[in-house]
């Protein structure tokens, strides 16, 4: 009877192991911001030898302008609560060039010589990304669980660290001297990258909040505008609040 007990014995003192837990948790998240978008060189290029850089000029979000800054994003995170999680994410900003300032321009107007301090509209009246400064990206994640979840207030925050890089495309509206306000289009750019720190909140088992800062960086390149190209590479600080469902 002994050797029969045994394997029932160990078989009572063995923990049941739950598997709610082994398909990992997706988390579907929606947001909204704004994008500060810090002065860099913009170079412009023409094809009557005007190659000229605009030194220091700025940019503005117009984040509340409709459509208004938005993103989505769908997270995957290992079995067992782990703290890496991968997912691809969509968001859309604005960038607007600042023409109403005046600053250094270097380089050549029409083959002349340009050394000078000069308002931006002397050589570009209009550079809007206003139906988008948009991004599609790749990321990854890594999230602290400081209490424990569902059990305990400290339970229902989870800081997170992450970076994506991926695609940006802009919606290019512009505008040179003499010449009339032009739509060039989508225009597939890249690549872009991103960095990120937040914390979620747990509201229930379901639903929660969370609050995000992200810095990217676009290689945009040479961007078609009318009757040249434009050259600049945006350093972007985003300031994110957003509601996620995980399931």
């Amino acid at each position: 009877m002994l050797p029969l007990a045994i394997p029932a014995l160990l078989a009572g003192a063995t923990p049941t192991i739950s598997h709610a837990g082994d398909r990992g948790e997706f988390v579907f998240s929606a947001f909204t911001g704004m994008a500060f978008t810090q002065n860099d060189d913009l170079r412009v290029r023409e094809p009557n030898g005007t190659d000229l850089t605009l030194h220091n000029v700025a940019f503005s979000g117009h984040d509340f302008d409709t459509p208004p800054y938005y993103g989505f994003r769908l997270t995957y995170f290992l079995p067992e609560q782990s703290h890496w999680g991968f997912g691809v994410e969509y968001f859309h900003a604005k960038v607007y060039l600042d023409t109403s300032d005046v600053v250094h321009v270097t380089g050549t107007r029409a083959g002349a010589p340009v050394d000078d301090h000069e308002p931006v509209n002397n050589t570009v009246q209009a550079l809007v990304f206003h139906n988008g400064y948009n991004w599609v990206t790749a990321d990854a994640f890594y999230r602290w669980l400081p209490g424990h979840r569902g059990q305990d207030f400290l339970g229902r925050f989870q800081p997170y660290v992450g970076a994506g890089v991926g695609a940006v495309i802009p919606f290019v509206q512009s505008q040179l001297p003499g010449r009339t306000f032009q739509e060039e289009g989508y225009e597939l750019r890249g690549p872009g990258v991103m960095a990120m720190a937040g914390s979620n909140f747990d509201l229930s088992k379901h639903f929660s909040l969370f609050v995000e800062y992200k810095f990217t960086y676009a290689d945009l390149g040479d961007i078609n505008i009318n009757g040249g190209t434009v050259n600049l590479n945006p350093m972007s600080h985003h300031l994110v609040s957003g509601i996620s469902v995980r399931f």
